[in-house]
């Protein structure tokens, strides 16, 4: 007869005596019926050195321990030995494991994020459960420090290898685990882990400040149009809190004392570009934050993203996020408490606003803001916490189509049209930058001839696509620049059905470009 869940994980620890925590009693967690899409990487200081890999399937963690960590070198296989699964909770667990207990020693979450699974048989994607089962598995990772394919396969018995697969990320010289020792929870090494728990009684000292930036959150795209099965817009009350979609750039905003800096979401500065945010921030009384929000540019009381990009409206960060505050990392809190906190730090003014939570019905919310042209509402799931990178307890409800797409090439003008005919766009897929069709309306004059001057800078002389990829005649760029277009549909085929340009986001690196697809579990249909 088949162990329940989590019995292993259960049988070897005493939970009286360690702060790991226990897990659900039934056994899975919140993703139960099928694969979810969290993973994560503990350092962890046992009898060895190590890295726990962890990949969410089946409502459980399935772990590896690797001694020496990832290697972003294809070239390198690096031991991966099979352990007990964990339960869901645990990839938020960070602490010491008192002496005299299963795998005593420091913990810390070293990496985590959202991944994509990569495996397939005969052209179907197979779940990772099952993967697993059959000794084989491929996942692209997103986090802080990993991002791009890793593969997992057994070898024998409990061992298995884990390589990065060949991709645009691999980067053979990099070391990453020695270039990146401290947790992205909170900022911490293993050893500061061990000096708090020698000496509780500086457990209420702050925190150390990251690096000056802050990996941010991000929102998953769920279908919300008819047929689709919305758990967002479905769910009972108080589930979920709801927020306009706000149309802008991303800013996580960072001060210490009388410096402040406005990075982009790829961590580029923002602080020449709008100087007058800037101020604001440094006027506040708190000199110590990471604010997560939006810079947007308002027009008759709407976000309108060419208005910004153009310089033509004023322009405002709404913040609706607090990671950091005086020195303390404020991830771990629910998001309930973050927005009481953020509401007390900011002072709104003429350049710095709050988003709060909206209130109403769900779908009534949504109906209201596409009759009110927004882009649409950003679902959180109550009592979340904030973690990097894409995560399903944030889920973006889109009125329509749009989404950021690499320019890998430019057909020539024709008729009366100068510069360029039109865009060829797409997005990259298991280290394949795949072609999603082509954009040639929605630009003005000035961006027609702008474009074609930074499209001829980077010309090259093959196509960037995938191999057979057909397109027809174009002049060819390396996919560096990124534009973003609203658009009617993804086509049976995976091209974009009347795309419209909208403008283009330098804060976002072309590498991470992505088809947005809608959550675990929908189908993609029509948006209202």
């Amino acid at each position: 007869m088949p162990q329940p869940p989590l019995h292993d994980y259960r049988r070897k620890r005493d939970f009286a005596a360690t702060p790991e925590p226990v897990g659900p009693s039934e056994g899975p967690g919140p993703d139960d019926d099928g694969d979810g899409n969290r993973w994560v990487v503990q350092q962890h200081a046992a009898r060895r050195l190590h890295y726990d890999f962890r990949l969410e399937a089946n409502g459980v963690l399935v772990s590896w321990a690797v001694p020496k960590g990832p290697s972003y070198d294809p070239g390198v296989k690096r031991l991966a030995v099979k352990v007990e699964d964990h339960p869901f909770d645990y990839r938020d667990f960070e602490g010491t494991i008192p002496g005299g207990n299963y795998g005593a020693g420091a913990v810390i979450v070293w990496d985590e994020g959202t991944y994509r699974n990569l495996t397939t048989r005969r052209g179907e994607v197979v779940p990772v459960a099952d993967a697993v089962a059959e000794g084989h598995v491929s996942v692209w990772l997103q986090g802080s420090k990993l991002v791009g394919g890793w593969t997992l396969t057994r070898f024998d018995g409990a061992n298995w290898v884990l390589v990065k697969r060949k991709d645009d990320r691999a980067v053979p010289a990099r070391d990453i685990t020695s270039e990146e020792p401290r947790s992205v929870k909170t900022g911490r090494t293993l050893d500061e882990v061990r000096q708090g728990a020698a000496h509780s009684e500086r457990a209420a000292e702050p925190a150390a400040m990251p690096a000056g930036f802050l990996a941010p959150m991000l929102a998953q795209l769920e279908a919300v149009g008819p047929g689709a099965a919305s758990v967002a817009l479905r769910a009972g009350a108080g589930e979920w809190l709801y927020e306009p979609k706000l149309d802008g750039l991303r800013c996580i905003a960072v001060r210490n004392g009388p410096e402040v800096t406005l990075f982009s979401r790829n961590r580029l500065s923002f602080n020449s570009r709008f100087p007058s945010v800037v101020k604001a921030l440094a006027r506040l009384p708190a000199d110590n934050f990471v604010i997560d929000g939006e810079l947007v540019g308002m027009v008759e009381g709407r976000p309108d993203f060419g208005a910004l990009q153009q310089g033509a409206a004023p322009v405002q960060l709404w913040a609706f996020d607090l990671p950091w505050l005086l020195g303390r990392d404020l991830r771990h809190l629910p998001i309930e408490d973050r927005k009481v906190l953020l509401a007390k730090t900011v002072t709104e003014s003429g350049e710095l606003k709050v988003v709060h939570p909206l209130e109403g019905d769900p779908r009534q919310l949504f109906e209201g803001a596409c009759r009110d042209r927004w882009e649409g509402l950003v679902a959180k799931r109550s009592g979340s916490h904030y973690t990097a990178g894409r995560s399903s307890d944030w889920r973006k409800l889109k009125c329509g189509y749009r989404q950021e797409l690499v320019v890998g090439g430019f057909t020539a003008p024709r008729g009366t049209r100068d510069a360029f005919g039109a865009l060829l766009l797409g997005y990259w897929e298991a280290g394949e930058l795949v072609y999603a069709g082509k954009v040639g309306t929605g630009f003005d004059r000035s961006e027609l001839a702008d474009l074609l001057r930074r499209l001829e800078q980077v010309e090259r002389a093959t196509s960037p696509f995938g191999p057979g990829t057909k397109t027809g005649p174009a002049r060819w760029v390396e996919p560096e620049l990124v534009v973003e277009v609203e658009f009617g549909n993804w086509t049976t085929d995976g091209r974009l059905r009347h795309p419209r340009f909208l403008g283009t986001r330098p804060d976002k690196p072309a590498s991470e470009v992505v088809r947005e697809r809608t959550a675990p579990g929908h189908r993609e249909a029509r948006a209202r």
